[in-house]
């Protein structure tokens, strides 16, 4: 079934989260402020976006109940969602996307969401005008969702502000001296890329990735390193190695060789 999912305030609600823990985590302040901003704004009590957020969340909320009361409950639920202002509920999503856009980047809508098919099933059957066997389909997968008792995530486990802070302390005391600020946010990126998808890392990369190559680009003007042959054969082979990383996937390997090129640099530019 299509399902246009920047419509689906949900989604959007659980991406600013997302994006909201991430800035948290790389102590980003200013990124904090502005999707704490823009989740308050859009999101607070009596808003046309608050109230769609809350129907979602009756749904996707509800669980262990009898089937017939999840039958009953979602039919009334959809009552209630109709009886929302839809056109403002519209025009506050339009708004909502262009922020996520400008003031974050288009990248927070590929955001891994754990529940994303259950949000999509609740998205599609509340929006859509659906044919009599898509909707019985629908329908019975959100009733055997709230009938059913929650299972534990197969995923990987959730870690708490109190553990990232002691591996963070264990980090530091380990790494601290003996590796340079770039390389250990490298290495923070890659440890905590779970938790988005590898969106954070890949950010990261493409910034990284680019100042080394200015970086090495303007070594080999330096009269030094120009008039050593061997010297700028290497050189140029460590940034064609860098411009080949954009048409390849990140893997360990490639975090591994940011890494080296990293110390590198940093021994060229001394």
């Amino acid at each position: 079934m299509k399902h246009n999912k920047k419509r689906n305030t949900a989604f959007l609600y659980e991406c600013l989260i997302k994006e909201l823990t991430k800035a948290i985590v790389r102590k980003d302040s200013d990124r904090k402020d502005n999707i704490t901003k823009i989740i308050k704004e859009n999101f607070k009590k009596g808003s046309a976006l608050k109230q769609d957020l809350d129907t979602y969340r009756s749904l996707l909320e509800t669980k262990k109940v009898n089937k017939l009361f999840a039958e009953r409950f979602l039919v009334e639920t959809k009552k209630d969602f109709q009886n929302i202002d839809r056109k403002a509920v519209f025009n506050q999503q339009t708004k909502l996307i262009k922020q996520i856009n400008e003031t974050l980047s288009p990248a927070a809508f590929a955001n891994f969401i754990s529940n994303y098919k259950d949000i999509a099933s609740v998205g599609a059957y509340l929006n859509s005008n659906l044919k009599a066997k898509n909707r019985i389909l629908i329908e019975a997968r959100i009733v055997q969702s709230m009938a059913s008792e929650e299972t534990p995530s197969r995923g990987l486990a959730h870690i708490d502000n109190l553990t990232y802070k002691t591996f963070t302390n264990k980090f530091n005391e380990t790494y601290g001296n003996s590796l340079k600020t770039e390389q250990k946010d490298l290495l923070m990126n890659y440890i905590v890329s779970f938790s988005d998808n590898g969106l954070g890392l890949k950010s990261f990369l493409n910034e990284e990735i680019s100042r080394l190559k200015i970086t090495l680009g303007e070594c080999t003007k330096n009269e030094k390193i120009a008039k050593n042959d061997a010297f700028l054969a290497k050189t140029r082979q460590v940034l064609s190695k860098l411009e080949s990383f954009k048409n390849t996937p990140i893997t360990e390997d490639t975090v591994k060789d940011v890494f080296l090129i990293q110390n590198l640099v940093a021994e060229v530019i001394k």
